[in-house]
């Protein structure tokens, strides 16, 4: 810590693995670093290791979501996602050229807006749990609109 002109020194860490080090040199005052100080730099180092997580953490996500959204726009299988509160929340390329309804308009809208088929297929495995297949498409492919 002397090659740094460090006099205190906290770490950061994640599930008890160091990753990083706060430093701290000289006080400005000249004066010792107190216990009060070192609680405090113990704080920033505690918040800094979360902020640091998060910020991989949320990297991690965006990385996840551009995969899955490439992946949805090259399949060539149509999927709705449905949330807990029965809104779509994501329709993709293929739905939209199966059902010929454009995923802008029905993102965020009720199952009810829906292809009647589609949105009676959704509704049965929302209630019971278990998958629903067709044999054959209901749909006819046609142009989104």
């Amino acid at each position: 810590m002397n090659h740094l002109h460090a006099e205190v020194a906290a770490p950061l860490l994640e599930e008890g693995q160091l990753f990083g080090l706060i430093i701290g040199g000289p006080k400005r005052s000249g004066s010792p670093y107190f216990s009060d100080d070192a609680d405090l730099l113990q704080t920033l180092a505690h918040q800094s290791s979360v902020a640091i997580r998060n910020a991989q953490t949320h990297q991690r996500v965006l990385l996840v979501n551009e995969e899955l959204q490439k992946t949805l726009a090259t399949i060539e299988s149509g999927v709705v996602v449905v949330g807990a509160r029965g809104r779509v929340s994501v329709f993709n390329k293929a739905a939209e050229q199966l059902t010929g309804r454009l995923a802008e308009t029905l993102r965020g809208r009720s199952i009810e807006e829906l292809p009647s088929v589609l949105g009676r297929l959704i509704e049965a495995t929302l209630a019971d749990g278990q998958p629903t297949r067709r044999s054959r498409s209901p749909f006819q492919t046609q142009p989104a609109r």
